[in-house]
């Protein structure tokens, strides 16, 4: 988990780690810099020995969970999980995500992630943020779906991780995705909702749905999210260790600006579709504007 001003939320969700199901948890959390009484929180559950944290400069979200990535190489566990402060987790959501990576052989990376309930800030349910089936994952790899408080992952793709760090990432959760695809790692997609992602004021990313929130969000993948150079990243990392399908992909997006053929098939729906006419349009937008 990363804390940061967490004092309102942060005792709820670390209840609901230590209430999962079927399964060992070990909770490391590592605060950004809080200024609120987030710290002593923190203290009190360490001193019962219910988990253990340190804190660190403010880096934010992205940088901050890399850290803890890179904290957590020496500790023991077969499977990892980022965690938000603010939400609330399901008993099971933990099992069901390990019942599901422990059908892969362990060498190789693995991913787990799954969909949301929305609720408010008092916890009121508002809608369910089901993933959408249809969409490939060639599609996820390049706008990708995944929320980080949602995904599970195995040692082996924690390994590789590890082995490069990337100078831009956008955000951890979609860099994880897209390595575990790059290196032809196995991705399970489960559109089922297991925690309560609590949408309020204070929240770093968000899902509302108001006319507002959706134009503010649309601009953000427009000229925010930059695809082309997350995946000059990927190619610096990883690129003699993709897989042939995803290493043709993202040498499309690292040419597409001059290359016709590239441009051609990122715009291509039977190639890049994601199901869904909002995001369809907002992509399509990214490539004709050169802003991918």
């Amino acid at each position: 988990m990363s804390s940061y001003n967490g004092e309102r939320y942060i005792r709820k969700q670390i209840e609901s780690l230590l209430a999962q199901t079927g399964i060992s948890v070990s909770i490391l959390v590592r605060d950004d810099g809080s200024q609120d009484d987030t710290v002593h929180i923190l203290e009190e559950y360490s001193s019962s020995g219910r988990l253990e944290w340190y804190t660190g400069k403010h880096l934010n979200v992205g940088y901050s969970f890399y850290n803890l990535m890179e904290r957590v190489e020496d500790h023991d566990a077969d499977y990892l999980a980022f965690c938000d402060q603010d939400d609330v987790w399901d008993g099971d959501k933990l099992s069901i995500a390990v019942c599901n990576l422990i059908q892969i052989h362990a060498d190789i990376p693995a991913l787990y992630y799954c969909g949301q309930r929305l609720v408010d800030k008092k916890l009121n349910f508002i809608e369910e943020h089901r993933l959408n089936e249809k969409r490939s994952l060639a599609s996820r790899f390049i706008l990708s779906d995944i929320a980080g408080c949602t995904a599970v992952f195995n040692r082996s793709l924690l390994t590789y991780l590890l082995a490069y760090k990337p100078k831009y990432m956008l955000m951890h959760d979609t860099w994880i995705l897209k390595v575990c695809l790059a290196l032809g790692g196995h991705v399970i997609v489960d559109p089922e909702p297991h925690l309560d992602y609590r949408q309020h004021g204070g929240n770093t990313v968000g899902l509302k749905h108001d006319i507002i929130s959706q134009i503010k969000r649309a601009k953000e993948y427009i000229f925010e999210y930059h695809i082309e150079r997350q995946m000059s990243e990927l190619k610096k990392g990883y690129y003699d260790m993709m897989v042939d399908e995803y290493k043709i992909l993202v040498d499309h997006i690292c040419k597409y600006r001059y290359n016709r053929e590239s441009r051609n098939i990122l715009l291509d729906k039977r190639y890049i579709d994601f199901y869904d006419w909002g995001l369809n349009l907002t992509y399509r937008t990214k490539v004709r504007l050169n802003k991918l």
